[in-house]
């Protein structure tokens, strides 16, 4: 055997392990860390609100100019709020037109994504046609109607997003944006065709 193709076979022998070493390598990165800091409030900020997982206001601005974006795109208009994971109001956002019942129902969608860490559309579907459970989920403080989502990066919860005021686009405007800013998104609960979810309210 040459010289050459002796190295050769020496290579291609050690190649398996080489290709481990480097997967190892790769996955123990902390690509998650970084990623979560993309979003959040990092530094001084974070040391003293004494947290590492709310979302940033950076973030919150950006998302809620997306789902504008996305409502301009459909010709429609929508009320908008950001909450931190305490569910204080980070950033909220009102296009022309809005009555104040469409801004209210965004502020509560938010707070019923935050408080369920789930989204609100699949509870409206559940609770239809139950009365005495809306009411009791009514004393907690939470509207169950499609266009609340949490945010959520890296399995953290740094906060929720509400929308309402355009009956069809509230839950895929809230998706849409997150898409667009935070990245690809779990599907939604059902699978309707962007803009059509029957049965959903102001």
């Amino acid at each position: 055997m040459s010289q050459f193709s002796n190295r050769v076979f020496r290579i291609r022998r050690f190649l398996p392990v080489i290709t481990l070493l480097t997967c190892a390598i790769l996955f123990h990165t902390p690509a998650a860390a970084q990623s979560l800091d993309k979003f959040v409030v990092i530094g001084d900020a974070a040391k003293k609100a004494l947290t590492k997982v709310e979302i940033s206001a950076e973030t919150a601005e950006k998302l809620a100019k997306a789902c504008e974006a996305y409502a301009i795109e459909h010709n429609t208009a929508v009320s908008i709020f950001i909450l931190s994971p305490s569910g204080s109001i980070v950033h909220a956002h009102r296009m022309d037109g809005q009555g104040p019942i469409n801004i209210d129902t965004a502020l509560y969608k938010a707070q019923a994504a935050l408080y369920n860490r789930r989204p609100t559309s699949p509870f409206e579907k559940q609770y239809e046609t139950d009365l005495s459970a809306q009411v009791a989920r009514l004393k907690l403080g939470q509207y169950y109607v499609s266009g609340g989502l949490p945010i959520i990066v890296d399995d953290q919860l740094i906060g929720a997003i509400g929308v309402g005021g355009s009956r069809q686009y509230d839950e895929t405007c809230a998706y849409e944006a997150l898409t667009k800013v935070i990245g690809r998104q779990p599907p939604l609960p059902a699978s309707f065709p962007a803009g059509s979810r029957p049965g959903s309210k102001k």
